[in-house]
This record gives C-alpha cells, sequence and structure tokens, in this order.
C-alpha cells in the first residue's frame, strides 16, 4: 500500500488578511424567541417528577394498547 503524504500541502490555505473587514456584521437579536420560551416551559414541565412519571406511563400505555391491536 501505497501512502501519499499530503500533510505539507498548504495550497488551499485560507488568507485572512485579504478577507478582513469584507464579511457584514453579525445582527445579534436579545429579544425574547416564542419558540425558545415554550421549549424552556416544557422542558420545565417534563422534569417536574410528577410529570414525568405520568408521561412515562402515558407512553407505556399506548405502546401497549398498539402491540394488543396487531
Amino acid at each position: 500500500m501505497i501512502v501519499n503524504n499530503k500533510r505539507d500541502n498548504y495550497e488551499l490555505a485560507f488568507d485572512y488578511d485579504v478577507v478582513e473587514k469584507t464579511a457584514p456584521e453579525p445582527i445579534v437579536n436579545h429579544d425574547h424567541h416564542p419558540y425558545y420560551e415554550m421549549y424552556f416551559q416544557r422542558s420545565c414541565k417534563v422534569r417536574n417528577s410528577n410529570t414525568h412519571v405520568a408521561l412515562q406511563m402515558d407512553l407505556i400505555e399506548k405502546i401497549w394498547k398498539r402491540n394488543s391491536d396487531r
């Protein structure tokens, strides 16, 4: 087997000095996004141990029903 060493091939290296200040500044929005807020609310709800157990039991029941229908 022949293995070529291309480790010192810097032909494709990116020249950051040429591109400096040509990219637009990123737009950062600090407002609350509704999807993130909904995610955090759901996450808190599921982390509640009572809700977690209830969701597990519902899932087990659904799986049993689906398997019994076959």
